[in-house]
């Protein structure tokens, strides 16, 4: 978050960003407010979320207790932890040691900050991450460690010095006892470093059964800021101070797309060179030791047929990374992409599943990555996670995505991932525009929407993007052509930006006449979206009225009627705020509403029949 810094140096950068922030004409980099991923997740979740058992025990075993986070997530292992506030994830950490993180910021569980109203200067206590009861009743030696490698920012926000990581041990009295703890610090455009954490446990107080650790962080807890990642969480006995490298060969990120220039494009564009002929992966040994491994990929179709013959590199010795680096082998890190394919006659999607494996191993879960390939309707260049937003302030500026059209189609939607920073912008407007090509920037507009728009936060479509419907299909003929919209307020309406894939060259801004190339380094959060209106029954969007439902009174006071067509047909609905969270979750039958315990102000309703999804926006007055 923006907030006045202890240290000069750092109150120098804020002051900077501030003045940019107020008086900029240009593109502004700003931090997210909520965490999309996990509202989406959360909702699915939240009524089989599973909060364990603190009376769960573990045992150290021969493995001891380790996790290095390669679970899916978002939310941590309830095998390990007690909680649910960090955010699993492979998207907010520079050069992992292994597939995935624990990241600590200012939101809840939810995905929503702890406290909205708290000011942008403040650090609270925010994220805990706490350990499952441990059987630990042993001798006091020299040999019980407990280690974990910490990294603050990542490609996320820097935590400041007035924030911090800490860990805690529980002490026989019941008292959660500090052990170790770290100030908040930027990390260098150039710097990927961890920072090793080894922790002998001595004291008797801590040598019982029952024993518990904790990290948490304190933060600024109105947003999804102030990072830290902790990675490769472990405790054994038998360890000493220099068992600092561990019995581990692992993927470090999720392999990326199997295109050439998109990570998903619709299936009628797609064409056999826009498929790579090699793709990447990124493997590590963490052990001082040479490792033999070998390594093999399959790929399914969207039925889980295996399509291709079964890939294998081989074996291979991997060297250490402390010695070598990330492994270097192209059989195993750039890989032939033994499948072509077809032409397709209807959208499709694949995935490319990669296994790397060396024996004796300490985590078999980061062995493995999956990549699904895209090929529906839409093009982008993101991952499909944000981890920043890039936005604009100024009255009637411009901001733009390059794409090339292999073939001539109609463009139906547009789908954009809003975030909210600072104001909530869902009382300003944009209106949609597409333009063709001129000269390597936006030329000529053929397309700018006759209804205002407005910026939607947290309703679920395609990977939180929420859908804008064209006044009518635009047909656009093969070649370059440019999606965005023109924003019709001085306000940032901040979209969000994925910085694990770079195209900033294809981001193009205009505030004063003439356009330029993004200078921040991501991929921007929009997406065309193709077809014949035939397949796009039942698509979420933002119009007031769709298929066949409407709402009326709009302005409404206590009540909102559903117009469905049908009195009998029961529809669920859900009304949703304007930071996308739920406020009610029912069903109607009659069609009538009861809103009265709302606050003033503007509200979304989702309706679900058995046949279409539509989210209609209503105002609530006295």
């Amino acid at each position: 978050m923006i907030r006045i810094l202890t240290k000069k140096i750092n109150a120098a950068i804020c002051l900077l960003f501030l003045t940019n922030l107020c008086f900029s004409q240009g593109l502004v980099e700003n931090e997210l407010t909520t965490n999309q991923v996990i509202i989406s997740k959360y909702d699915q979740l939240k009524s089989t979320l599973r909060l364990p058992s603190p009376t769960d025990t573990l045992s150290l075993g021969a493995k001891g207790i380790l996790d290095d986070f390669s679970s899916e997530g978002p939310y941590p292992d309830t095998s390990f932890w007690l909680d649910n506030r960090v955010y699993i994830n492979r998207d907010f950490a520079k050069a992992p040691i292994t597939l995935g993180v624990a990241t600590f910021d200012g939101l809840d569980y939810n995905g929503y900050p702890y406290d909205f109203t708290a000011g942008a200067s403040t650090s609270a206590l925010a994220d805990y991450l706490t350990s499952k009861p441990i059987h630990l009743n042993l001798p006091a030696s020299d040999s019980i460690y407990f280690s974990f490698y910490c990294q603050p920012q990542g490609i996320g926000n820097a935590p400041e010095y007035t924030d911090s990581l800490v860990v805690q041990f529980k002490h026989s009295s019941g008292v959660w006892q500090n052990v170790w703890a770290l100030k908040g610090s930027i990390l260098a455009a150039t710097d990927s470093s961890w920072t090793l954490v080894m922790i002998p446990i001595v004291d008797t107080a801590f040598l019982k059964d029952g024993f518990q650790f904790r990290f948490y962080n304190k933060a600024t807890i109105s947003g999804n800021t102030d990072h830290w990642n902790i990675d490769y969480v472990y405790l054994n006995k038998t360890r000493n101070q220099n068992d600092t490298t561990f019995e581990d060969v692992a993927f470090v990120y999720n392999t990326a797309s199997l295109l050439n220039t998109y990570s998903a494009m619709p299936w009628k564009q797609y064409a056999t060179a826009d498929m790579k002929l090699n793709y990447n992966t990124t493997i590590r040994n963490n052990h001082t030791a040479i490792k033999n491994g070998s390594f093999i990929y399959k790929m399914y179709d969207d039925a889980g047929t295996q399509v291709n013959t079964t890939y294998s590199g081989g074996s291979f010795n991997i060297d250490p990374f402390s010695t070598a680096g990330y492994m270097n082998y192209a059989p195993f890190t750039n890989p032939a992409v033994n499948f072509t394919i077809p032409a397709l006659t209807t959208a499709a999607r694949y995935t490319i599943e990669s296994v790397v494996n060396s024996t004796p191993d300490n985590e078999r879960g980061n062995d493995t990555v999956r990549h699904v390939q895209d090929l529906t309707n839409y093009f982008s260049y993101d991952d499909g996670t944000a981890e920043n937003s890039f936005g604009l302030s100024t009255l009637y500026a411009q901001l733009a995505e390059k794409f090339i059209l292999n073939v001539a189609d109609s463009i139906q939607y547009i789908d954009i991932y809003f975030n909210p920073f600072m104001t909530n912008t869902s009382i300003y407007t944009f209106n949609l525009n597409v333009w063709i090509d001129g000269g390597g920037v936006p030329g000529a507009a053929v397309y700018t929407g006759s209804l205002a728009q407005s910026p939607v936060y947290g309703m679920v479509t395609h990977n939180q993007f929420i859908r804008y419907k064209l006044d009518a299909p635009l047909y656009l003929n093969p070649g370059t052509f440019y999606v965005g919209f023109t924003q019709n307020t001085n306000q940032f309406l901040n979209v969000g930006v994925d910085k694990n894939t770079n195209t900033q060259s294809k981001i193009f801004y205009n505030v004063s006449g003439s356009w330029n190339t993004s200078p921040f380094v991501g991929s921007l959060m929009v997406h065309p979206v193709f077809g014949a209106a035939s397949e796009f029954t039942g698509i979420l969007n933002t119009d007031n009225k769709t298929n066949d439902f409407s709402l009326y009174p709009n302005p409404a006071n206590d009540r909102l009627f559903i117009n469905t067509g049908n009195t009998n047909e029961k529809i669920m609905f859900s009304i949703v705020d304007l930071l996308g969270k739920v406020i009610i979750d029912n069903a109607v039958y009659s069609g009538l509403i009861d809103i009265s315990n709302l606050d003033n102000g503007i509200y979304f309703v989702r309706l679900n029949d058995e046949k279409n999804t539509t989210t209609l926006k209503f105002i609530k007055v006295k």
